[in-house]
Order: structure tokens, then C-alpha cells, then sequence
């Protein structure tokens, strides 16, 4: 029986996206050396005409572009591509502002690139995403291989519980690893595969027992080979010994033909163990890379606040000064009465400076933690708002200040989409440690939301909400509440 599945050996698509012929020659050139099939399109309508039905690597797309941006087109381009989502990497010629980071981040970009670029650099990234891609490409196939094969064998282990006469066909001709062990894992009985896999002749394993090739770290103590297959119904994977003395691994499924005897399947999945090991490594970039986006998120919101602070605050109250100033050397009742009015605006635009600096740093988390933030914001929140807002915060909680700061964002978003689509009147927000977890919810009495917000593409807020709680090694859940409003809860381990 053979397999029937297959994968195209192709290089790699990678979209380029810009309304200016002379900056695609360019890319062009730049990336004439990279191992990827370019695709070329001068506006969005035709990069999705022409991306229509085909897999994606990577998009380099230009953000300011008639009739249709680089934003509005990252958000079309993956619509439809719910679990093959393609990374886009937005080309700008102006420095970009903290909105249109958050606008590029949330329809799919995954990096900015300032024109005119450094050539090696883009090169550079480009080849990170390219290895990306190929390394799913790679598990992907694996996995249908194992997937249908694991299909192929229970086929087989149907067969012989009909009838084991009909085992010595499949032993003789099976495209894997088979053997038949006795109850001390003494081999009965091996196939060719056996050997190719463990380099020793059909004759030595036959003089050899199962746990003369299983290393001891994967073994669970003094169990025999028995016991171990016994009680592990699933695919067993264990390392075993090569002839060459190298470590290898293996998967392993096993049926019972009688008391005596155990029917073995068993396959060289080294390859696959590798191509996981890299896949994990490239995971944990793209957290280190997604926890450095968001240090770099809070440290210009560091510096924005500052500046507001120490520039716009300062000119708005000397402005004041000079104000109070031109009151006292005037007579003219109407110019006093308009000086007053410029007073009040200059106060009330003050006012505003100091709430938006600290809403971009709460300062009040360092000063005073986490519990006395959330009381100072959801105040404000209430009183803008003009809805009830309770909290019920476990007193004395502790957190490192980067994880105050994490739960105080979620917070945030959480009001913030409340007072936009929930039309409720009371908000609870609750702050629970307990012995193994800190649990942190906000509920609302609203009209609720619906399952395909949920889940959608396009609930950016609720996708940042889940990024965060994950760079806390947490868990994020969001359901239906009190009154048929909304909740929102995460979970945060200690440990973490």
C-alpha cells in the first residue's frame, strides 16, 4: 500500500507590492539571490488577483498606495487565509507614528522597513521568513506522512484481529519497521525494515532483546518490555540504539496476538524529531520577538508621555502664566471675558496632557502597584462613561512590575471595548490570588458577543489580549458573563 500523499517541490512565494515600477526593479534586484518565486503587482487589486489560490511565503508591501493602502490590502490578503496567514513586511518612506504601528501590526505586518532600505538587512529578514515557511512546509508533510500511515496500520491491526494468519504477508512486505517479541522482548521474528533501520543483520536481532536497543532515559526505570508497551495505548517514542553507537529515535505501536507474543510496528522518525526541535527554536523567537515588540511598544509610550509632559505640559502652563498676566494689565471687560475663556480652554487642554500622559504610563503601578492602578483608572473610566464599575482586588498581591503592567493593558482593552460595543451599565472587575495562580477578570452586563467575534481574524483587540497573556505563560478565555454580557479572564501561573 503506498501513500498518497504528495508535495510539490517549488520554491516559495514571496509577494511584492508597490505602486512605483522603479522601487519593484529594485526589490528585484535586491532579492535576486533568494531562493523564492517573485510575485509583482503595482496596487493592491492586482496583488490580490494575482495571489488568488496561491500559498504564501512573505509580503513586501509599500503602506501608502492609491486606491488602496498596504494596510487595507494586509487585511484583504489574509482574510481568507484563516490557518495559513502570511507575514507581511510593510516599506514606508516616512518614519511612522505609534497609531499606524498599532493599524500596521494589527492587519498582519510583522516588521517596518524605512526607505531608503539597507539591502543586506531586508535580504536578511527576508531569509529568516523564507526558513520559516520551508520549516512548516517540512513538519507539515511529516505530519500527513505519519497521519497516513498511522491510518495504513490501523488498517492492518484490523486485519489481524480477523484472522493472524494473515500477519507473516504483512511482516514480509510492510514499508516499515515490524517485528514479534515474547513477553521479554526476546525478537521472534523480524523484517527486512528492521535491520535497514537498526543497521543490524536480520541474524543479530534475532540473538538480541527489545531492550538491548532502547536507550535507559526513555524507559520508565526498570519497567520490561512488556509493561512499557502494555501501558501505552498511543505511539510510543523512544530513543534507540544505532550499530553505528549514535542515538536515533523511533515510534512504535504494538498489538497483542497472545500472551507470549506482542506484534511490533516501528519507524526511524529522526528526521521529524529534528525538524520539531527547529520549529520549537523558531517559536521561541517569534515570543522573543513578540516581547520585544511590546517593551518597544511601552518604551515609546515611555517617551511620548514625556514628552507631553515636559514640553506641551510646560508650554500650556506658561501659556496660562501669560494669560493671568494680560488679565491684570487690561481694562476692556470684553477682552478680560476672552481672556478667561482662553484660560479655561488652556486649563481643560492641561487637563488632557496629564490624563493621556498617564494613560500612556501609568505611573501610578510603579509608585503604587497594580491594585492602586486599577482603582485610579477604573474611577476615571466610570466617570467618563457614566456607568457603575466595582472592583474586588485580593489586597497584598505582588507582581514583578512587567506583569502588573501586562494585566493593566489588558484591563484597559477590555474597558475600552466595553464602552465601544457593549452598551452595559456595570463593569466588575475582580483580582484573585490563590494558592497555584493569579486570577484577574472583567465582566460586563452588556449585550455580549458573539462566537465569530471570537474567533475572527479581524478582533485585533482580543488577539493583542491573547499575545499578552501568553508572554505571562497564562491562559486567556473570553465567554459569556453575568446578565448575558461578556467576560473576560486569565489565568497566570506563579511559576511563570
Amino acid at each position: 500500500m503506498s501513500l498518497k500523499i504528495s508535495f510539490m517541490e517549488t520554491r516559495p512565494n514571496l509577494l511584492i507590492v508597490d505602486d512605483v515600477l522603479t522601487n519593484i526593479f529594485l526589490l528585484e534586484v535586491v532579492l535576486r539571490k533568494a531562493e523564492v518565486n517573485l510575485i509583482k503587482a503595482s496596487s493592491g487589486f492586482e496583488a490580490l488577483e494575482k495571489t488568488q489560490g496561491i500559498d504564501l511565503a512573505l509580503a513586501i508591501v509599500d503602506v501608502r498606495m492609491p486606491r488602496m493602502s498596504g494596510y487595507e490590502l494586509a487585511v484583504k490578503l489574509n482574510e481568507d487565509r484563516l490557518d495559513n496567514k502570511v507575514p507581511v513586511i510593510f516599506l514606508t518612506a516616512n518614519s511612522v507614528d505609534e497609531l499606524e504601528i498599532f493599524e500596521g501590526y494589527g492587519s498582519g505586518a510583522v516588521d517596518y522597513i524605512i526607505k531608503p532600505f539597507d539591502s543586506k538587512i531586508l535580504v536578511s529578514k527576508v531569509n529568516v521568513f523564507i526558513d520559516l515557511y520551508n520549516q512548516k512546509q517540512i513538519v507539515l508533510r511529516d505530519a500527513a506522512l505519519m497521519k497516513e500511515s498511522a491510518l495504513e496500520l490501523k488498517r492492518v491491526n484490523a486485519a489481524l484481529k480477523k484472522s493472524e494468519k494473515k500477519y507473516r504477508s504483512y511482516i514480509d512486505h510492510a514499508p516499515h519497521g515490524v517485528f514479534i517479541a515474547d513477553e521479554t522482548g526476546k525478537f521472534i521474528e523480524v523484517n527486512r525494515a528492521v535491520s535497514v533501520i537498526t543497521d543490524y543483520s536480520e541474524d543479530e536481532l534475532l540473538t538480541m532483546t527489545f531492550d538491548d536497543l532502547v536507550q535507559a532515559d526513555t524507559k520508565r526505570g526498570e519497567d520490561n518490555f512488556t509493561h512499557l508497551i502494555r501501558t501505552d495505548s498511543e505511539e510510543l517514542e523512544l530513543l534507540f540504539r544505532h550499530k553505528s553507537r549514535s542515538s536515533r529515535w523511533m515510534s512504535m505501536q504494538s498489538v497483542e496476538l497472545d500472551k507470549h507474543r506482542m506484534l511490533c510496528f516501528i519507524q526511524d522518525i529522526t528526521v521529524r524529531k529534528h525538524a520539531e526541535e527547529e520549529l520549537q527554536h523558531s517559536l521561541n523567537q517569534l515570543h522573543q520577538l513578540t516581547r520585544h515588540i511590546e517593551e518597544v511598544r511601552e518604551n515609546e509610550r515611555v517617551v511620548i508621555a514625556r514628552e507631553l509632559h515636559d514640553d506641551l505640559g510646560q508650554a500650556l502652563t506658561a501659556v496660562k502664566i501669560d494669560l493671568g498676566i494680560i488679565k491684570q494689565k487690561v481694562t476692556d471687560q470684553e477682552v478680560i471675558l476672552k481672556v478667561d475663556q482662553l484660560s479655561e480652554l488652556v486649563r481643560e487642554t492641561i487637563f488632557t496632557v496629564q490624563r493621556l500622559t498617564t494613560e500612556l504610563r501609568p505611573q501610578i503601578i510603579d509608585d503604587l502597584g497594580l491594585e492602586a492602578a486599577i482603582e485610579w483608572y477604573t474611577d476615571e473610566f466610570a466617570r467618563r462613561n457614566r456607568l457603575n464599575v466595582y472592583c474586588s482586588l485580593h489586597p497584598g498581591i505582588s507582581l514583578p512590575q512587567s506583569v502588573s503592567l501586562i494585566i493593566f493593558r489588558i484591563m484597559q482593552e477590555s474597558l475600552t471595548n466595553i464602552s465601544r460595543y457593549a452598551n452595559a451599565s456595570r463593569v466588575d472587575i475582580e483580582l484573585i490570588q490563590t494558592y497555584e495562580q493569579i486570577e484577574f477578570s472583567v465582566i460586563d452586563n452588556g449585550i455580549g458577543i458573539k462566537e465569530s467575534e471570537i474567533h475572527s481574524k479581524k478582533s485585533f483587540g482580543i488577539i493583542g489580549m491573547k499575545e499578552r497573556t501568553a508572554l505571562m505563560g497564562g491562559n486567556f478565555e473570553i465567554s459569556a458573563g453575568r446578565e448575558n454580557g461578556t467576560r473576560v479572564k486569565i489565568e497566570i501561573p506563579l511559576k511563570a
